[in-house]
């Protein structure tokens, strides 16, 4: 066989590995992509121009051709070892990574549908897991949630404060994030988000007009490093990663919903100044953080497949978001609990 030009041995299963490691296989579902014949001593494949020979040594050609006929895709690696070699599964294991190193297999492994909603949900679900182990522990949450602890008044303050200055980074993040959509419903959803996101921003806004700080003070004052860091997050996302933009805002939009009920029932428990705790029972009662929750899933629904690939940099990037947003509670409570001075001044440094 002059035109063979690779030589790959299958021999008896306890010579198979000898001097070769074992590797993962990538596929799932082999199926032979080339043509073969089968001789008494050699096997000879045939793919794109190029011949490839095996040695057939321990194996009956008969056994061997059973083997490739039935090597059509439609079983799984599993399913060829059972058959096959249910006592040594690593002769077929070799077999197949022999072939697969030279691209004689393709992979028919059915095509798995993830929509846009199934994927959110499911980060929903993983987002839920590492709030309950990281946010919901932190020395913020639990003063807010205990009606037992002291609960400094410049901290409840302060959370207003560092919502406002957050709110106010939405239109970093507003128009690249239409300018990534290709659809035009998705486009739609998400301008009904930001005009809900608006509604918010005044009545953040209001609440601390409420206690005598004013347009103008926000405008002199700059927010913590933590809230900056979620910001600028949101905006690199809405630039570059849309799909992790839109899921990350979905989780600080649960996680104010979550928490605001719990916020209003603490500033009510030191007695607040009605002129601010009123505008935070208006967006207690809104529902207005329910409502752009409802748009993110509609949003989400629209999308009709999202990759195995990107759904992987989601979960990663939703890790780093929780922590981001896990720091930004903690920050609120390490700065506001021991300062006088609600407001980080420009005009003071």
């Amino acid at each position: 066989m002059e035109s063979v030009n690779s030589n790959l041995t299958l021999d008896q299963p306890q010579q198979l590995f000898e001097g070769k490691s074992k590797q993962s296989l990538t596929l799932k579902y082999p199926k032979l992509a080339c043509n073969v014949n089968i001789y008494p001593d050699q096997m000879v494949f045939y793919r794109d121009g190029q011949y490839f020979g095996f040695e057939t040594k321990g194996f009956s050609a008969e056994t061997l051709q059973t083997l490739f006929v039935m090597m059509d895709g439609t079983r799984s690696i599993g399913e060829l070892q059972e058959l096959f070699a249910p006592d040594n599964p690593e002769v077929i294991q070799s077999i197949l990574q022999g072939l697969e190193e030279q691209a004689l297999l393709d992979d028919a492994a059915p095509f798995k549908v993830h929509s846009g909603i199934d994927t959110l949900l499911e980060l929903e679900d993983f987002t839920n897991e590492l709030l309950e182990t990281t946010v919901e522990g932190n020395l913020f949450w639990k003063a807010i949630t205990s009606n037992e602890s002291e609960l400094p008044i410049n901290v409840l303050y302060g959370f207003g404060i560092e919502h406002y200055h957050l709110s106010c980074h939405r239109w970093n993040w507003e128009f690249p994030v239409l300018g990534c959509q290709n659809y035009t419903k998705v486009q739609q959803l998400i301008n009904q988000l930001y005009g809900q996101e608006s509604g918010q921003d005044q009545l953040w806004l209001k609440a601390l007009n409420g206690i005598g700080i004013s347009d103008e003070d926000l405008k002199d004052a700059i927010a913590l490093p933590e809230t900056v860091a979620i910001g600028n997050a949101l905006a690199y996302w809405a630039n570059s990663e849309p799909l992790v933009f839109l899921s990350s805002l979905g989780v600080l939009k649960r996680q104010t919903y979550h928490h605001l009920a719990s916020y209003l029932a603490a500033c009510e428990r030191v007695n607040l100044e009605s002129g601010f705790i009123d505008p935070i029972r208006e967006l207690v009662n809104s529902n207005l953080t329910v409502e752009s929750e409802n748009l993110i899933h509609r949003i989400f629904q629209d999308i009709a497949h999202v990759d195995q690939q990107t759904r992987q940099r989601l979960g990663d990037q939703i890790y780093l978001f929780i922590e981001m947003y896990n720091n930004f509670c903690r920050a609120i409570w390490n700065y506001y609990s021991c300062t006088s001075d609600l407001l980080r001044r420009v005009s003071a440094l």
